[in-house]
């Protein structure tokens, strides 16, 4: 079997690795991503999702303990008692994670030409270091510096380029229409955030042809979970299609998603 080139897309995994970083580094262990585990509680974005278990390798006594740990955090996880071998010599430089990305964005992003995506309130950065590794010359923006950091800090750990997501801080609420002159994007990316003025300005950032990701929160959400609790945070039925108007829709739906009511939309500038 050929070796995995260095430039390879991130692999997705559930196996934990809490040892120190040096010890990790000196003997991996196939398959796991280490997260030391005096550092899991700083580093849970880059955990997976709630509903995922994670099987955690290493010493006994080690993998107990960063279960526990887990757990208090409202993790599933358990200790893997199965191989802890270093990688195969053909694996031997596969990067990694334990998070994953929006799923929608996963399902649609395998459709499209890797070009330039700006991802709006991009938060701890998974989307936008999703899309960076996927080849995408990537723009995030949030308003919250503490995201930031921790989305710089994804991208340095998961990206071999780093510098293929810009990030930026910016109030997308007070943002000039001027924001990105001369910047025009082949993908907009806005999931669980909504500021409907947004809709108008993302029509103009969008190059002919790019398109447009957005998924978020209803009423019908609300109605079950009591939050979003303000009606600036939800959408009303059918009202993702009326802001939308003016794109092409290559897909719309809502519905429960899991726990999640949400709407969700694939459109395209004409």
């Amino acid at each position: 079997m050929a070796k995995q080139p260095r430039d390879a897309r991130l692999v997705p995994t559930r196996r934990l690795d809490p040892r120190p970083a040096a010890d990790a580094r000196a003997a991996p262990i196939a398959g796991a991503v280490n997260v030391p585990l005096d550092q899991l509680p700083q580093r849970t974005h880059e955990l997976p999702p709630r509903d995922c278990e994670i099987a955690v390798v290493g010493p006994p006594a080690l993998a107990r303990r960063a279960v526990a740990l887990l757990r208090d955090l409202g993790r599933r996880a358990r200790v893997d008692a199965g191989d802890t071998r270093p990688p195969r010599t053909d694996d031997i430089d596969a990067r990694r994670r334990l998070w994953t990305p929006t799923a929608f964005l996963e399902q649609c992003a395998a459709e499209m030409t890797p070009r330039r995506a700006l991802d709006c309130a991009c938060g701890a950065g998974r989307d936008a270091v999703y899309l960076a590794d996927a080849g995408w010359s990537v723009v995030g923006v949030d308003v919250l510096p503490d995201a930031l950091a921790r989305a710089g800090d994804l991208a340095r750990r998961y990206l071999t380029n780093p510098a293929r997501v810009e990030w930026r801080r910016l109030d997308l609420e007070t943002l000039k229409d001027d924001a990105f002159e001369g910047d025009a994007f082949d993908l907009i990316t806005t999931f669980r955030y909504l500021h409907r003025p947004l809709f108008e300005r993302i029509r103009r950032w969008l190059r002919p042809g790019g398109s447009l990701l957005v998924e978020t929160f209803t009423t019908e959400h609300r109605r079950r979970h009591g939050k979003p609790n303000r009606d600036a945070f939800v959408l009303r039925p059918g009202e993702l299609r009326e802001l939308l108007a003016g794109l092409e829709l290559r897909h719309y739906s809502e519905d429960w998603r899991g726990e999640a009511h949400t709407a969700r939309a694939w459109a395209t500038k004409p």
